[in-house]
């Protein structure tokens, strides 16, 4: 029961998870719950019908299964679930970095920062070399480190 339990959890996380890869998170704010809704909906409704069956859910889930599984024996291992969770998380802070990136040279004034409140907030944070600009793997360095120390917070011990 234990095991199925545990099967739920990690298989209900990646829902969400592979969900929140396909949101755009640069849509203003009251509109972006539609646009959300509305990326799901196209990813998974195969028949075009507007509406998600189960069949169409178990379908999508079933190859999201089989893309996490790198060795292809049926199982996800740790590994191969924390290498997944790093992608959509690239994902979305590739996302980010991009929509805050109005002149598009590949790098982050505090000025383009502004409009996005996290992105605005820490800009003296992520600056590493301090030269008023942040670069996207000034960002990326950033926020692992702040993941990597919330999740040490989260474990006992």
């Amino acid at each position: 029961m234990k095991k199925v339990v545990y099967s739920f959890a990690i298989i209900s996380s990646f829902t969400l998870a592979v969900s929140l890869a396909y949101a755009d998170t640069s849509l203003p704010a009251g509109t972006m719950q539609g646009q959300f809704e509305g990326k799901i909906i196209k990813a998974m409704d195969t028949n075009g019908d507007g509406v998600i069956s189960r069949a169409e859910f178990d379908a999508f889930h079933a190859n999201r299964f089989k893309e996490m599984d790198a060795n292809g024996d049926g199982k996800l291992t740790p590994d191969e679930i924390t290498t997944e969770r790093n992608k959509i998380l690239k994902n979305g802070q590739d996302k980010r970095f991009d929509a805050a990136d109005a002149n598009h040279d590949g790098m982050l004034t505090r000025e383009e920062t502004k409009k996005n409140p996290m992105l605005f907030r820490h800009f003296d944070e992520m600056d590493a070399n301090h030269d008023g600009k942040v670069t996207r793997e000034e960002m990326n360095f950033a926020m692992e480190y702040w993941r990597n120390k919330r999740e040490k917070m989260k474990r006992p011990g």
